[in-house]
């Protein structure tokens, strides 16, 4: 699926006492001028700021000017109110650039540098040295898939914000405004919102041919698989293509209470009890969408046997789906309808 992350337990090498190290270093340097930050803004009072998460409650206690987002989405809300992160995880996976194109191009419009890719070690974790040494005022992983332990390991490097119910599930009117508490830029948050909500009001107004239709949105079928993976309503790519005018299968929704899982696997056996007018396909080469369709059982699949189906092969467009972000929506939308309406039936 869409790469839940795979880490294991390990020590933290006296990470423990560099994270104090630094927090003491850092609480000196703003004893000098307590309403300062780095940048030397004054805050606006907004903080104190308590953020509530499935982990517990995170507070920050002024405006941070070094952030790390870990995941995904999040990164594309801090540029788009104006800063730049200074740590990353990457999107080559997905044969895609290390960086998605529209917050290449916001870092390049504000003038910043790209930011360091947080990188992962041969277990699997977060490289939490590295992290360290980025001096971190907040770790953001509101969309993500950290673990308690992975939290409890961040928050000794800095405050950190998980996601708020889910791994790799988030919605993304409560992730942005959050994001925008954080950095006290509420008001710049909504209206971010809202033009992302105008942009994708236009393009369901411009494809009415959408309304109505039962869709279903999942993984490819990989090598040797005998279930398909299908995303649940919590995934944000379900609400996305539900605001363009699709109606997402009653059947998979079903399915969300079945798992804490953003997707549930379905059997090839029992994929044809599963409704689906419209299916939409993530996949990274042609040769998976070839070896998909070609099952036997997938290929008796209603949308399939009816020539109704949408594999991403723009993969720019499939990750506009996978983080529809404040940042990513006005610059892909349009794209996205439009590659969209070349699949869906004919009513």
């Amino acid at each position: 699926m869409s790469r839940p992350h795979r880490r294991a337990p390990r020590a933290l090498i006296a990470l423990t006492a560099l994270a104090l190290t630094a927090s003491s270093l850092a609480a000196c340097s703003a004893a000098s001028d307590p309403a300062a930050n780095s940048s030397g803004e004054t805050s606006s009072g907004a903080y104190p700021v308590t953020v509530d998460h499935v982990y517990g409650e995170t507070t920050i206690d002024e405006k941070p000017e070094r952030i790390v987002t870990l995941g995904w989405y999040s990164q594309d809300v801090v540029a788009a109110l104006g800063q730049v992160p200074v740590g990353v995880e990457d999107f080559t996976w997905g044969n895609v650039d290390t960086y998605l194109p529209w917050f290449k191009d916001e870092v390049e419009e504000l003038g910043g540098e790209l930011p360091e890719i947080i990188e992962f070690t041969d277990a699997g974790e977060y490289d939490f040295e590295q992290i360290l040494a980025l001096a971190p005022d907040v770790i953001l992983a509101n969309h993500s898939g950290i673990s308690e332990t992975d939290y409890k390991r961040l928050t000794e490097i800095a405050p950190t914000v998980a996601f708020a119910k889910s791994t790799w599930a988030s919605d993304r009117e409560q992730l942005t405004l959050t994001i925008g508490s954080v950095l006290d830029k509420e008001d710049e948050a909504q209206k971010l919102l809202d033009e992302s909500e105008a942009a994708i009001a236009a393009a369901a107004e411009a494809h009415p041919e959408f309304a109505g239709i039962v869709f279903s949105y999942g993984w490819f079928l990989g090598e040797g698989e005998t279930s398909l993976g299908l995303y649940l309503p919590r995934d944000p790519r379900v609400p996305l293509l539900e605001q363009l005018g699709f109606e997402y299968s009653p059947d998979i929704a079903a399915l969300e209470d079945t798992t804490k899982e953003f997707y549930a696997n379905v059997s090839l056996e029992e994929l044809g009890d599963i409704e689906s007018q419209f299916h939409i396909g993530w996949s990274n080469t042609p040769a998976d969408v070839e070896h998909t369709i070609a099952d036997p059982l997938v290929s008796r699949w209603a949308p399939i046997t009816a020539d109704s189906y949408y594999f991403f092969e723009d993969q720019r467009l499939a990750w506009a789906t996978t983080a529809p972000s404040v940042l990513s929506i006005p610059s892909t939308i349009d794209d996205l309808a439009d590659a969209l309406a070349g699949a869906v039936p004919a009513n």
